[in-house]
C-alpha cells in the first residue's frame, strides 16, 4: 500500500516533529511526502497544488495521512480525489470551529466564511455524496483537538458515514507520538493494511 503524508509545518519547522519516511512496523508500504516550500493551509489552491503532486506519483489509490492542519488538507483532498485515496486518517485536527484561527490562516482564508466553508463539520454531507461507502476514515484525536475530534465524529455518525475513532487525548500534537501506528492498524483490522 502506499502511504502519502501532508506537511503540516513549513519546512525545516520540527516543533512537533520531522514528518516520517516510513511506516515502522508496516513493511509492505510505500511512503510519499507531499511538500511545499512554506507553510501551508490547505485552501483550495493549496490542495489543488497537493493533488497535482499526488497524481504526479502515478500510485492507482493510496492512503492519506496528515496532522493538525494537514488533517484538514487530508479531508478536503479525499473529498476532490476520492477515486484515488482508499483510506485517510486524520490526527488532532481543528475540525469545527466556526472562526478563523489566529495561527497563520490569513493568507490562505480571506475570512470566517471561507474558513467555515473548508471545515470537515460543515462538509459533511459533500464528503458523504463524493466519497465512496468502502472508504476508510480514521479520526484519531490527540492532546490538543480531542474534543474537537470527538465532535465530528458524532456528525459523520448522525450522517451515517461509517468511520472509526480512537480517541487519544494522552497523544502528544507530534508526528511521532504513535498516532500513525494506531491508525494503521486500524486499517489492518478494517481489512484494508496488511503488515
Amino acid at each position: 500500500m502506499d502511504l502519502v503524508f501532508l506537511p503540516a509545518t513549513e519546512p525545516g519547522d520540527h516543533a512537533f516533529g520531522q514528518m516520517p519516511t516510513c511506516a515502522d512496523g508496516s513493511g509492505n508500504v510505500r511512503v510519499h511526502r507531499i511538500s511545499f516550500q512554506h507553510m501551508v493551509w490547505y485552501n483550495e489552491t493549496v490542495r489543488e497544488e497537493a493533488i497535482s503532486q499526488i497524481l504526479a506519483l502515478n500510485l492507482p489509490k493510496c492512503v492519506l495521512a496528515g496532522f493538525s492542519k494537514s488533517g484538514l488538507g487530508a479531508w478536503n483532498i479525499t473529498r476532490m480525489i476520492p477515486d484515488r485515496v482508499a483510506a485517510t486518517v486524520i490526527f488532532d485536527a481543528p475540525v469545527v470551529r466556526k472562526e478563523l484561527p489566529p495561527w497563520g490562516t490569513e493568507p490562505y482564508y480571506r475570512d470566517n466564511e471561507a474558513w467555515v466553508a473548508d471545515q470537515p463539520a460543515c462538509t459533511v454531507d459533500n464528503y458523504a455524496a463524493r466519497v465512496p461507502s468502502a472508504h476508510r476514515l480514521v479520526l484519531i484525536g490527540g492532546e490538543i483537538f480531542h474534543g474537537e475530534m470527538r465532535q465530528l465524529s458524532a456528525r459523520l455518525w448522525v450522517a451515517g458515514i461509517s468511520h472509526m475513532h480512537l480517541h487519544r487525548p494522552q497523544l502528544a500534537h507530534h508526528w511521532r507520538s504513535g498516532w500513525l501506528e494506531e491508525g494503521l492498524a486500524a486499517l489492518g483490522e478494517a481489512g484494508l493494511w496488511s503488515s
